[in-house]
């Protein structure tokens, strides 16, 4: 059912040209914030897919387990409709979606199609393998922490992205440069490399991250820089499900991801295609 925007007072800031955008609604996520968030993000005049994930049919299910996955999924269609209904108020366009599971399909896979089908260019929620999600589908996907240990601005006006001095990083950088409004900080760590020496497209404030080569102490680097900076959003380049997908470091975007405490933008490196079987690969 399509539901159109109203016009309202309080329409959205414009921090970055996302006019596609797909709410992730797993069950994870508190659905409130995460739509305080999207209307921060969306562009005048985007168009927003809530988009809830539906468990798969078991033929082994009996009727009181038939009947118990009917109800979930009442409670899963009220919620979708109810955070539409939202916001449209808020003046932003808003369809729901049930997305289904296909027989042994993960549910990395199964919103990756969801997102590809409707050509998403932002992902928002707390799915749960995030990296292989941005990778699967090279678009970037904004991970809300779970719970919010403390709230984050939106638009984010201190915005810290971390760089190992890759390609991938680069990516990561020209984003976090893009999706920033007028007047916001942004700082780049580079994780045990010299910043004078690293090539980005621009020249930002910067600080040294010295790590030791694994990727847990890595990660723990890029939180604790990134919450002494209080930054409101800490932006992360992966290649995700891609081959060889990982940091020099380890797999960094992996563990930052399960340990983050603050809104965690993850840019994937672009590939030519988006591989939507690497989302049922990656666990």
């Amino acid at each position: 059912m399509r539901r159109s925007a109203t016009q309202l007072t309080n329409t959205p800031v414009v921090v970055a040209p996302f006019s596609r955008i797909v709410v992730l609604i797993t069950g994870r996520e508190h659905v409130a914030a995460l739509l305080d968030c999207v209307a921060g993000w969306a562009q005048a005049g985007a168009r927003v897919r809530v988009a809830a994930l539906a468990g798969g049919p078991s033929d082994e299910e009996t009727g009181t387990r038939a009947a118990q996955g009917a109800f979930r999924r009442l409670i899963l269609s009220a919620t979708v409709d109810a955070a539409c209904e939202t916001l449209v108020r808020c003046g932003i366009e808003a369809d729901p979606e049930i997305v289904e599971l296909h027989e042994s399909e993960r549910q990395t896979a199964a919103l990756a199609r969801a997102m590809c089908a409707w050509q998403a260019d932002l992902a928002i929620g707390a799915p749960s393998n995030p990296v292989a999600l941005a990778g699967s589908t090279e678009r970037p996907v904004l991970v809300l922490p779970q719970p919010f240990v403390r709230r984050c601005p939106v638009p984010p006006q201190r915005i810290f992205v971390a760089s190992d001095g890759s390609a991938a990083s680069a990516v990561a950088v020209r984003e976090a440069a893009r999706v920033a409004v007028a007047g916001a900080a942004l700082r780049v760590g580079y994780l045990a490399c010299d910043p004078a020496s690293a090539r980005h497209p621009e020249d930002f404030d910067a600080v040294v991250l010295e790590a030791q080569h694994d990727g847990d102490a890595a990660s723990h680097a890029i939180v604790e820089a990134a919450l002494q900076w209080r930054a409101d959003l800490l932006v992360l380049g992966t290649r995700g499900g891609h081959e060889g997908g990982r940091w020099r470091f380890g797999s960094v975007a992996a563990d930052v991801a399960q340990r983050i405490v603050l809104p965690l933008l993850l840019v994937p490196q672009p590939s030519g295609h988006a591989s939507l079987a690497a989302g049922s690969r990656i666990h």
